[in-house]
């Protein structure tokens, strides 16, 4: 595996002999593994609340056991029984054995077992290390002194030299020297992949390199804006803020929501109008309380707070992406680190429990009332079909329990199906009965007197036996579904799928109906012989075969009814999935210790009081989210906050590096008379993005090439101080994945629509991907794509192996080796130097030097499709084409 430990260059890979790429081609991708949210905002808004409500009542003053659970240094210390919790050893922590119920004595609470998925968030919490953040000097009250609260100003050196007279005041100051500005070749392609996501073609690189005009890279600048890939490349990164997904978090696949890309597609939609920042804001938090007139664009903004699980989610998400706040943090007690009170908290949750989740129909109010009065018609004709269904079912049940001595006798004798015995069910009782190993008593006479070489005489006797055992079971289950408790042959009144899987009487034949709960249990399942129901259960769409006179013309009319009303209904009409105002709208009370029984005093909505003068006005109309919103919108953060996220982006780092926490726990600005210079001109400028990106890449620090010095680097390794280009880095999963896309031409340009998965044929951008909250794709993760149930403000990047092997495995990455070498031939013709001058200008940006175009040449000389694809995978998994400088 040395290969995979070298540097993916273009001419590292490429100088691989043939023997050491084709065996490397053939290596698995060995595991994937998941990004997780920081550890401090897991402790806070996951472990924090369960402990509070879980173990504060028995374990803070009172310290039973002599154990506190208030602070990470009690917690190590332990009480009587020893050390509470080893970091990161989830297994030996006494924590975990108590709540998990495995230690001899110990079995926390002692009122009953913790909820499994609270039990789950402790072991993660303990083997991430147990981490819980320290204590932070408090704020001064009120909160106004610090700095991220204070009204924007308009710095002194704001009109002379604009960025650069900030960046090189710090340089001059630290005494470091600047990188030189990068060739164009670089910048070009730096720039394209910023503001696109694609790399820039061979002829717009030569058009760049050649222009010797003074607004030359101005002139790129304003060209990439205006692409409508811009909006694809930057509503991706709002895509990560907002936790975008097509679903939400559900046990086995996503719950869906099947318009969710229309969100998708308006945030793109407004980036590339340059929609201004403050009315972007607004749409997200209460389009539909703003101006009629602007109601219809900006109403899909909602999808925002749509998308969120509920409204403390929606309470986390707003605050934390719209002002760098963690207001999350104040839902159990008042804020550790910044003047946000846990009453704060509740009033702005009043805000969102006081608004509703809505389904906002995209045709007219007829067209409406036209599918729904159909759609009602076809399910009560499919609901009439199931209670039928359901009635023969059960009939047919005790039909065939009645002839169970005869099926368990034949299945004794391995006897084919005659006469009055069904060769289907009679099979399922034979692979029944082959398997003695049941984990219940009731057949244990009948495989003990199997044992005893028994006549078909004491065979007959033993199943007539269980026969009557068995049909009393029957009686017990009819008496039991009477009183509605079980439907037998489906359910009533029961609302979990998977019990009423394990409770179906006819799914396993030898186990007393009464004894339901005890058996609602995965290794009963084998009872039920891999049928959903079991032996003798026949589900709706397997009974059609019983069905005969009436009864099949009964059913078969109906269905018949129901395809003729869906055919003329049509497809589901479209929708956004939005906000609305709720029905009484009102304030709620504070849960003490963030637990909803235990309710303390009421929280009138209304603002944030650190981000007020004086106390903020309650809201006592509406829901309130349109004064929210107007607050954010207005309030200092909100530029700052944005400000750092576009440069964060084109700079490698926020001037703040913690871009979602600009509060006392967050890091301080490199540079903060630069982001107070930003945020003031984001908001002259009228809140245009574009105009926000123009005046950053235009800059001179932008442009500054990646090279290092060695003394600059010594002074500052971090280049906090902005004195190089950004260093080397690797691409995001969607710039990859569209970059092949682009260069091999095949990548769809459609703009919008709705999702699919990332399969090897799909060649739209990636922005497109289905992205699950439940099951994310394995590749997605491989690449560090974020976990969309958690903010994401940055994307993490990890180094290592398994991205190697993926570009050497991946089939995705050959099917676009073989594509690029069509287009090469296609365009360069048969002369081979020709083709490899021309892809090193569409995956690099440059032609090849000299030993590069021959260590080409000669791997290539032989001829042959293959030996292309395979060089041309080497470049595609070349560390110059999977990064950026």
């Amino acid at each position: 595996m040395e290969a995979c430990q070298r540097r993916f260059t273009a001419r590292g890979l490429v100088a691989y002999n043939g023997s050491m790429l084709r065996a490397m081609l053939t290596v698995p991708v060995l595991a994937i593994v998941a990004q997780a949210a920081s550890d401090g905002d897991f402790f806070e808004t996951k472990i924090r609340p369960i402990l509070v409500s879980r173990c504060h009542a028995c374990h803070t003053k009172t310290m039973m056991g002599g154990l506190r659970l208030d602070s990470r240094e009690a917690l190590v210390r332990g009480g009587k029984s020893g050390a509470a919790v080893i970091a990161g050893k989830p297994s030996g922590s006494l924590l975990i054995q108590a709540v998990q119920r495995t230690h001899a004595r110990l079995k926390m609470p002692p009122t009953g077992a913790l909820p499994k998925e609270e039990v789950d968030l402790l072991v993660e919490w303990v083997a991430r290390g147990a981490v819980w953040p320290g204590t932070a000097q408090a704020p001064a009250a009120g909160g106004h002194e610090f700095w991220s609260f204070q009204p924007l100003r308009k710095p002194e050196a704001a009109a002379v030299g604009g960025i650069d007279s900030f960046v090189e005041a710090k340089w001059k100051q630290a005494g470091l020297r600047p990188a030189p500005a990068a060739d164009r070749r670089t910048l070009i392609r730096r720039v394209s992949l910023d503001l696109t996501g694609l790399p820039p073609t061979p002829e717009q690189v030569e058009a760049f390199v050649t222009d010797r005009s003074a607004d030359a890279f101005a002139k790129v600048v304003d060209r990439l804006l205006e692409s409508p890939h811009y909006g694809e490349r930057w509503g991706r990164y709002w895509l990560d803020l907002a936790r975008y997904s097509d679903g939400l978090l559900a046990a086995g696949v996503d719950t869906p929501l099947p318009n969710a890309y229309r969100y998708r597609d308006w945030v793109v939609n407004a980036f590339n109008r340059d929609l201004p920042y403050d009315l972007f804001v607004k749409a997200q938090i209460a389009a539909d309380l703003l101006p009629e007139a602007d109601r219809h664009d900006l109403r899909p903004g909602l999808g925002f707070q749509a998308i969120a699980r509920n409204a403390d989610d929606q309470v986390d998400v707003t605050t934390k992406v719209f002002l760098g706040l963690t207001v999350g943090c104040a839902q159990c007690h008042d804020h550790k680190y910044d003047p946000i009170p846990t009453k704060d908290y509740y009033s702005l949750l009043g805000i969102f429990r006081s608004s509703a989740k809505d389904q906002y129909a995209l045709v007219s109010p007829e067209q409406v009332e036209l599918y729904e009065r159909r759609k009602k018609e076809a399910d009560d004709r499919k609901e009439r079909i199931a209670d039928f269904l359901k009635d023969q079912q059960s009939h047919l049940v005790d039909t065939l329990a009645r002839r169970t001595a005869d099926y368990m006798v034949a299945a004794w004798k391995g006897a084919e199906a005659s006469g009055k015995l069904d060769a289907e069910t009679l099979a399922r009782w034979k692979r029944y009965l082959s398997d003695p190993d049941k984990e219940h008593p009731y057949m244990k006479p009948w495989f003990a007197l199997m044992a005893t070489h028994p006549s078909e005489e004491q065979v007959r006797a033993e199943a007539e036996k269980f026969q009557k055992f068995f049909l009393q079971l029957i009686d017990d289950a009819k008496e039991v579904d009477d009183k509605n408790y079980v439907a037998f042959g489906g359910r009533k009144g029961m609302k979990d799928e998977k019990t009423r899987q394990y409770t179906n009487i006819v799914s396993l034949p030898v186990l007393k109906f009464y004894q339901w709960r005890e058996l609602a249990a995965e290794p009963y399942r084998k009872d039920g012989v891999d049928w959903p129901g079991g032996v003798y259960y026949y589900s709706a769409k397997e009974m059609d075969r019983w069905l005969n006179g009436f009864a099949r013309d009964y059913v078969e009319t109906l269905r018949a009814e129901v395809k003729a009303i869906e055919t003329e209904m049509g497809p589901a009409y479209p929708f956004l999935h939005t906000l609305k105002e709720g029905d009484q709208p009102r304030d709620v009370r504070v849960a003490i210790r963030g637990d909803g029984k235990n309710l303390g005093e009421e929280a009138p909505r209304r603002f944030l009081t650190a981000l007020c003068e004086g106390e903020p006005e309650p809201i006592t109309k509406g829901s309130g989210r349109m004064e929210l919103a107007e607050a954010i919108a207005r309030s200092p953060l909100a530029a700052r906050v944005m400000v750092n996220r576009v440069w964060q982006h084109h700079f490698g780092h926020g001037i703040v590096r913690s871009a979602s926490n600009f509060g006392q726990m967050g890091e301080r600005p490199t540079h903060p008379e630069l982001l107070e210079y930003l945020a003031w001109r984001f908001q002259e400028s009228g809140w245009s993005l574009k105009a926000l990106h123009r005046e950053m890449l235009l800059s001179r620090t932008y442009q500054l090439s990646s090279r290092t010095d060695a003394a600059s680097n010594e002074k500052d390794p971090d280049n906090k101080l902005l004195w190089r280009g950004h260093v080397q880095h690797r691409l995001d999963l969607e710039a990859l994945r569209d970059s092949m896309l682009a260069v091999s031409g095949e990548l769809d340009s459609t703009v919008g629509g709705k999702p699919s998965p990332i399969g090897d044929s799909n060649f739209r951008r990636s922005l497109y991907l289905t992205v699950s909250r439940t099951r994310l794709d394995g590749t997605m993760v491989l690449f560090d794509f974020p976990d969309p149930n958690a903010t994401a403000e940055d994307r993490a990047v990890t180094a290592g192996p398994l991205q190697g092997l993926f570009f050497l495995n991946s089939p995705f990455v050959a099917s676009r080796a073989e594509a690029l070498g069509k287009r090469l031939a296609k365009e360069a013709g048969e002369d081979a130097a020709a083709r490899i001058r021309r892809a090193y200008g569409l995956l690099l940006a440059r032609g090849p030097d000299a030993e590069e175009l021959k260590l080409g040449m000669d791997y290539v000389a032989a001829g042959g499709a293959k030996l292309w694809q395979q060089y041309l995978q080497a470049l595609l998994a070349s560390g110059e084409f999977t990064s950026v400088n």
